[in-house]
């Protein structure tokens, strides 16, 4: 568990600590690139979000049935900060693309 919380740790500081913009260009998927550091922040909190829940999960629970079941508060924190910062991100990057797109006009 240490490995992985370093490793989004030092991927986080590294994306987010460069002088230059990376610009998302993914084809369709462009976003100013102002929103850079936020979309890293957002990835990595989802991602550290998802391992935890996975981690704290009961054992025979797929995670489409997690709302169905009794879990413990910690796995259920894991829960609802994966929701937010997904929803949030997702937010973000549409809004972006319009952004970008309104730009380009």
């Amino acid at each position: 568990m240490n490995f992985v919380k370093a490793a989004v740790f030092s991927a986080a500081l590294i994306f987010s600590s460069s002088g230059q913009a990376l610009a998302f260009n993914f084809g369709f998927v462009r976003v100013p690139d102002w929103m850079d550091t936020y979309i890293v922040w957002l990835v990595a909190a989802t991602l550290v979000s998802m391992i935890g829940l996975s981690l704290t999960k009961p054992g025979g629970v797929p995670m489409n049935q997690l709302s169905n079941v009794q879990i413990s508060p910690m796995a259920n924190v894991f829960r609802v900060c994966m929701l937010i910062a997904f929803v949030v991100l997702m937010t973000l990057v549409f809004v972006g693309m319009g952004m970008r797109r309104y730009a380009e006009a």
